[in-house]
């Protein structure tokens, strides 16, 4: 009999599936149990409810599944995922800054990863695992144990900054002439008008702040690649919906960096655990010439330092601008299982293959254009 949406059937020793419902309420059972659960793991934002949910809404297109681990009626470990006619993968995409099992011992997350591998009967694909994780060990762990073919590849690396030291020391590493300049660009700033920073914790309903805040970070060029918040439906439904959730819970941070009341620039961060996780950000182009993002980071960092915080997460690419005031990374991976069955292989083959041939035709056809313009 299949399980009622909303809850994890109780099934020891193992994992049990349910189904859950994108817009469940977080009243639900499901959405409570694996809520505590999260917070008794440690887990990011990303593990809890209400980011996989609101993920799923906006970007599923398909009933989002859990598997759950009890042991004496609690729930020890939960493990979303999206099961496609090609497979089972992981809900994620580029939105998703970082993905994992839930759990709060090796055992839970051990029957969690076992159980995916199983159900896998074409192709296990799961995105932005980190490179460092139990989760990593525990899905290659299981997939050697039922002798699937694994292919790991990195797909993202994501910069970050310790705060593990003081203000001061973390400064001379960034160097003396980086901050003269940065001295030089806000001096200039401030002779364009009255230049403030503010940091603000908004209530349930941040949506005012986020607008005159999302009309920043889609300024420029995001728009014109179609990559900003507001460019599309689902992007800006979900990263509103995010916000609110995060600010329900205390964890949401809207970072402005204003002239004369004008937002110069802004970002949408998540504070949890000691961590600030900048989700997306940008900066009005008419003041590009004063580097505005580059301060708001600047005050943003010293924030997170004068409250004792654990680590500033760019999340996103690696870019010039991170690396500059970065002292790590994080490697994101994606790690896809292969059985060795008929299916398998063919997808196996497909995605190895077949992603090297369609890597090889990208390069022709870029030298076929180059050798088109020569002429």
């Amino acid at each position: 009999m299949a399980p009622s949406p909303g809850h994890v059937t109780t099934d020891p020793p193992g994992a049990a599936e349910a189904a859950f419902s994108a817009t469940a309420r977080a009243d639900s059972d499901l959405y409570r149990e694996w809520s505590e659960l999260a917070e008794r793991a440690a887990g990011s934002p990303f593990a809890h409810p209400g980011w996989i949910a609101t993920w799923a809404d906006a970007f599923a297109g398909r009933r989002l599944s859990v598997l759950g681990v009890r042991r004496e009626g609690r729930l020890v470990g939960v493990a979303p995922f999206l099961a496609c006619p090609t497979g089972i993968v992981s809900p994620t995409n580029w939105h998703t800054p970082q993905f994992g099992l839930v759990a709060t011992d090796a055992c839970a997350r051990d029957e969690l990863a076992a159980e995916l591998v199983a159900r896998a009967w074409h192709r296990l694909d799961i995105s932005f695992l980190d490179a460092g994780s139990d989760d990593l060990r525990a899905v290659r762990d299981a997939a050697a144990g039922k002798g699937r073919i694994v292919v790991r590849r990195a797909i993202q690396r994501s910069l970050y900054v310790a705060a593990d030291g003081d203000w001061d020391g973390y400064r001379r590493r960034i160097g003396s002439k980086a901050l003269r300049e940065l001295r030089r660009r806000r001096r200039r700033l401030e002779a364009e008008g009255k230049v403030r920073v503010d940091f603000v914790k908004p209530g349930e309903r941040p949506d005012g702040l986020l607008e005159e805040g999302f009309a920043v970070e889609g300024s420029g060029w995001k728009n014109e690649r179609g990559t900003a918040i507001a460019s599309q439906p689902q992007t800006h439904r979900f990263y509103t919906d995010i916000a609110r959730w995060a600010a329900k819970r205390g964890w949401l941070l809207l970072s402005f960096l204003r002239v004369n009341g004008r937002v110069a620039a802004f970002d949408l961060c998540l504070e949890c655990g000691g961590r600030t996780y900048v989700l997306k950000g940008g900066y009005d182009p008419a003041f590009r010439a004063f580097a505005p993002r580059t301060i708001l980071l600047h005050d943003s960092l010293e924030r997170v330092f004068a409250r004792g915080g654990r680590s500033y997460e760019f999340l996103g690419a690696d870019e010039d601008y991170k690396r500059r005031w970065a002292t790590g990374a994080r490697e994101r991976l994606r790690l896809q299982v292969f059985p060795r069955t008929a299916a398998g292989l063919a997808g196996y083959a497909a995605w190895t293959v077949g992603r090297s041939a369609g890597k090889r035709a990208v390069a022709l056809r870029d030298r076929a254009r180059r050798l088109h313009i020569l002429r």
